[in-house]
């Protein structure tokens, strides 16, 4: 019963979470990057990454990839590297332009997400930090 009851909870806070957080990110940032470029340099910041791994890391395929990170090299924002023993090998990296936006995109969300928390009493923000706090240790234990 417990867990169904968390199976729904989940459930209706995707939705909101996405209506309060996401899309406004989203909407603001469309003009320089989609979701799913931001999400591929919030990668390359941590790693060069192969064709294959960026798309299992992304759940999506190897074609779908290719546009985006074309896109990408076109912006400046990301570049491939040939590996020198074999040229079958290409890395993506990011880019000192790439790196550049991620924390332009990165100090933007902060102004954004303070505003939101702002309307917070105090109280209010420390069972926020408290609630988050749980839902990341036990998020982590999930498959």
């Amino acid at each position: 019963m417990n867990r169904l009851k968390a199976t729904e909870l989940i459930f209706d806070l995707i939705p909101l979470l996405d209506k309060k957080f996401v899309r406004p990110f989203e909407n603001q940032f469309k003009p320089v990057l989609s979701p799913i470029q931001a999400n591929v340099l919030a990668i390359l910041k941590e790693r060069k990454a192969t064709m294959t791994e960026l798309s299992s890391e992304m759940l999506i395929s190897k074609q779908q990839m290719t546009p985006i990170i074309d896109k990408l090299v076109s912006q400046g924002f990301v570049q491939r590297e040939y590996d020198n023993t074999d040229r079958r090998i290409i890395k993506i990296s990011i880019t000192p332009s790439g790196l550049n936006i991620i924390e332009l995109l990165k100090e933007k969300t902060f102004t954004m997400l303070t505003e939101k928390v702002g309307h917070l009493d105090d109280q209010e923000v420390q069972r926020l930090i408290n609630a988050i706090n749980e839902l990341q240790k036990i998020a982590g234990k999930l498959p």
